[in-house]
């Protein structure tokens, strides 16, 4: 008995700590796409106060700044409201080992809360990390292929580029290992929640007057 808490212990802090790293990387890649909308729109703005040419096209980059920052806002709140709960969650639990079984089970029993109500908000995260991935294996690609089409030998220059490149190319893999990896936990909790379902249906006959 003591050795299946153990392991279940072990299983459900494994979860938690895939979700927590989904969580961060989202907020990361959200707060990217934050800033990225900004510095479209502050060079847009910039650029009506300097030129009239290409007018239309300055005013299109703006509006399409004003909506990637307005949904990439909505996501990070959302996301860190995820984060606030989940913490919630570990700071009830924080530095204890070898939990009974009853606060073993409370545990459970709030990250399902919590899967079941940000289960939107997760597949949405989930979402964002693999585009986020595709996006910087994308940039790696093209920044290789200007490397190869203007090499020199400036080694001083390469250096940073190389740099760049690795940077993206570490950031999609982590944009696509964490919610591959996530997916198979994600599995779980809805078998989960379909079998508290069936637990509260039950509990429900039981409980009807006969």
């Amino acid at each position: 008995m003591d050795f299946e808490l153990t392991s279940t212990e072990t299983k459900i802090k494994k979860e938690m700590k895939h979700f927590m790293a989904l969580t961060i990387m989202s907020l990361a890649f959200g707060a990217m796409a934050m800033a990225f909308a900004i510095a479209t729109i502050t060079t847009n703005v910039l650029a009506l106060t300097k030129t009239i040419s290409n007018v239309y096209f300055v005013l299109f980059s703006l509006v399409i700044g004003f909506i990637v920052a307005y949904f990439a806002l909505r996501y990070v709140i959302s996301s860190v409201e995820v984060l606030s709960k989940f913490d919630e969650i570990q700071e009830d639990e924080d530095g204890e080992k070898n939990l009974p079984s009853e606060r073993l089970t409370e545990r459970i029993v709030k990250l399902m809360g919590l899967y079941r109500e940000e289960k939107p908000q997760i597949n949405r995260m989930i979402l964002v990390s693999k585009i986020a991935g595709v996006c910087f294996f994308a940039n790696a690609l093209i920044q290789t292929i200007i490397v190869s089409i203007t090499f020199n030998s400036d080694t001083v220059e390469l250096i940073p580029v190389v740099g760049g490149i690795l940077v993206s190319l570490i950031m999609g893999m982590v944009g696509f290992y964490l919610p591959s990896s996530f997916h198979k936990y994600a599995i779980y909790w809805d078998e989960r929640l379909v079998k508290s379902e069936d637990a509260e249906k039950k509990m429900a006959s039981f409980m009807e007057e006969p």
